[in-house]
């Protein structure tokens, strides 16, 4: 559930934890919200108990960065029809604008998100405690409420809601669906993983083993990239593409990255998704054992030169240059995506897209060298021109510099420049 509206009151904790929005989803909500005549979010905030800032809400959140299976979970109160009522009444305050008066996720913002939010009547739910195909426990929904979807516009809502609240609203969400009401048995969580075994290279290798038997390399790639070979054939339960989860990239993993939430994964699989879950089919320690290996893909942080900045009223003067690159765009892609030049050289980049994206162009800037390489609007038919020395040798991504795409096409817009510290013949163009 995503809050889109501007408050006029706002503490620490929620300024922080709301910056995972971007802005221009704040603002459109806003806009709608405020048209709306919508009433104050905070339903609960301030009676007796858990309200945030308490100290009984203060203890419960001891860890500063908690996942999805260590969130310590409050009594739960009785399900009965006021608690319903009030989650109603909380789901229409802050939720129903994005998932929509019937949680069928088609709010008034959901077109301003991505990925879009959870359809609540198909009863799929990603992140659970339970075997695959089943629902999540009560607890399951509370943690996802409270803690939010880590890299989507869904907050963390244990800033903004009581602990009544987010009970009374996940007593509400599943009125969306038939199944809460008709399954014969409460969901039983199974995330009883044993003891972690030693993280050895023994240990790895393993895990490395079993990424192959059980099939993770197929989708995920032999590197852990999400660019397996039946990558691009994967469908969701909408019959919309999905990508495999890139396991190079630590802070995409929705809950958490940590071999816990791995493991969770690893058994109790992504329902509505073609991620299976491995419970029953390999062991724990094997699954243990498959989430060291799946770390190991973790790239280094990248640590930006740190170098006075020059200004851009204050650059080098640079005569002819002695590398001439036309760059063009096709289809949210820099072709081509390869660039490879020598340290010391001057180095002339001519862009020019094909498209004008939301009508804005396109961009072009290189990461460490954003102040002497930077384009930004490109239009078709209208190149632009940067000049720059490659004085540092490295691998350097270049990505789009102008919001030319609200889909996912302008993330995936980049490339590499290599400079190559060692003497070369000729710079060339791949």
């Amino acid at each position: 559930m995503q809050n889109m509206r501007n408050k006029t009151k706002t503490n620490d904790h929620r300024a922080a934890r709301l910056t995972m929005v971007p802005a221009a989803l704040i603002l459109a909500g806003a806009v709608f919200l405020n048209g709306c005549g919508q009433k104050d979010q905070r339903l609960d905030a301030g009676k007796t108990g858990t309200s945030p800032g308490s100290a009984a809400h203060a203890g419960a959140t001891v860890s500063s960065s908690p996942t999805l299976s260590d969130f310590p979970i409050p009594p739960k109160p009785a399900e009965t029809p006021d608690l319903v009522a009030h989650g109603k009444e909380v789901y229409a305050q802050n939720c129903a604008s994005c998932h929509g008066e019937k949680g069928n996720g088609h709010g008034i913002c959901s077109a301003f998100l991505l990925p879009p939010p959870r359809d609540f009547t198909a009863a799929h739910y990603k992140f659970r405690s339970t075997a695959l195909g089943q629902l999540p426990t009560d607890e399951d929904l509370f943690r996802v409420v409270s803690l939010g979807v880590h890299g989507t516009p869904m907050p963390p809502w244990k800033w903004l809601l009581s602990d009544s609240d987010r009970w009374a609203v996940v007593e509400y969400i599943k009125t969306f669906s038939p199944r809460f009401a008709e399954s014969n048995q409460k969901p039983v969580s199974i995330t009883d993983f044993g003891t972690p075994p030693p993280r050895t290279e023994a240990a790895i290798a393993a895990g490395k083993t079993l990424y192959t038997k059980a099939g993770c390399i197929t989708c995920h790639g032999e590197q852990g990239l999400g660019n397996g070979p039946s990558a691009a054939t994967l469908m969701d339960a909408t019959g919309h593409h999905i990508s495999p989860r890139d396991f190079s990239k630590p802070a995409s993993f929705k809950a958490g990255y940590s071999a816990t939430e791995i493991v969770r994964t690893f058994m109790t699989g992504l329902d509505g998704t073609p991620m299976p879950g491995f419970a029953n089919i390999i062991s724990n320690e094997d699954a243990w054992k498959l989430a060291y290996y799946v770390q190991t893909f973790a790239r280094p942080t990248v640590t930006p030169i740190n170098r006075a900045s020059q200004g851009f009223a204050h650059q080098e003067q640079l005569g002819p240059a002695d590398v001439h690159i036309k760059l063009l765009e096709r289809a949210w892609k820099y072709v081509p995506n390869e660039i490879h030049v020598q340290k010391g050289q001057t180095v002339e980049i001519t862009f020019q897209p094909t498209d004008n994206g939301l009508g804005a162009g396109h961009g072009f800037a290189i990461s460490s060298y954003d102040e002497v390489a930077f384009i930004n609007g490109a239009l078709v038919g209208a190149p632009k021109t940067v000049k720059f020395r490659a004085d540092h040798a490295g691998k350097f991504t270049f990505y789009c510099a102008t919001q030319c795409s609200t889909d996912k096409l302008h993330p995936l817009m980049n490339g590499t420049l290599f400079v190559d510290d060692a003497p070369a013949k000729t710079a060339s163009v791949q």
